[in-house]
């Protein structure tokens, strides 16, 4: 028999498979791009980056995972994710934007879905990355998944959004720890009251690829650490690092070119 999170997670890609095929037929209207970027950088912020695709020890059924949480397929291609596999910071942050992409035709069904500010359209994508797109049902019966929130969205019900949200915070008929936290988020973005992520200016753009092409030693770290991290060779952090003559010896605070 087939676990709840098993359930959530084949609903969420199948989700996501019929959202790519409608956005590859049918011109839907794309999220504020301040709602896109702020879920960007939460899914950056809460997944960490993988350069090297491994095994998901904490999700159900320990799918191969790569970049910042991608798993199972690449969302541009639909290729499988192969263990070992190699991605940079950029193609992976691509790969966010290509999964918000693909929700957009489920998302512009909900009801109002143009008059949203930011915050609400962020609320949303957020839960629908959680369990997929096609969360909104509008027709589901009192005892179907979604009931509740579908209903509200349905009859522009804004005020009580939060409140549904926060029902959703369960696997196997626990309540966990990290979804409480998650539908908090997201009530928090309906309502406005969180603080909104804004979208980077030109020079901070350029220092965030400036960071991205760098690293500051900490402790612990290792050239081949750091070159597994960046998705580089050790020997390429050398050519870039021509001042570092022993890659064994490099000091706490100090700053290595990766690209």
């Amino acid at each position: 028999m087939k676990t709840f999170k098993q359930h959530l997670e084949e609903n969420r890609l199948a989700s996501f498979a019929a959202a790519a095929a409608l956005a590859s037929g049918a011109m839907a209207a794309p999220p504020k791009p301040e709602a896109v970027e702020r879920m960007v950088q939460y899914m950056k912020e809460k997944e960490g980056f993988r350069a090297t695709a491994e095994r998901d020890k904490d999700a159900t059924g320990k799918p191969v995972v790569v970049g910042y949480g991608t798993t199972h397929t690449y969302p541009d291609t639909g290729a499988k994710i192969q263990l070992g596999d190699r991605i940079t910071p950029e193609k992976a942050e691509e790969h966010i934007r290509t999964y918000f992409k693909n929700m957009t035709p489920h998302m512009e069904k909900i009801p109002g879905w143009d008059e949203m500010d930011a915050g609400k359209q962020s609320a949303l994508m957020s839960f629908g990355y959680n369990f997929g797109p096609a969360f909104y049902k509008p027709n589901a019966k009192p005892n179907e998944s979604f009931y509740t929130i579908s209903q509200d969205l349905k009859n522009k019900n804004w005020g009580n959004v939060p409140k549904s949200l926060s029902l959703y915070n369960k696997s196997g008929g626990k309540v966990l720890g990290g979804l409480v936290t998650r539908r908090k988020m997201e009530g928090d973005m309906w309502r406005g009251t969180s603080t909104p992520t804004p979208i980077p200016t030109p020079t901070q753009q350029n220092q965030q690829t400036q960071t991205q092409n760098s690293h500051t030693v900490a402790k612990g770290d290792s050239m081949s650490a750091i070159a597994e991290k960046h998705g580089t060779t050790v020997q390429n952090l050398k050519k870039l690092n021509p001042h570092i003559k022993d890659p064994n010896k490099i000091s706490i605070g100090q700053n290595i070119r990766t690209k």
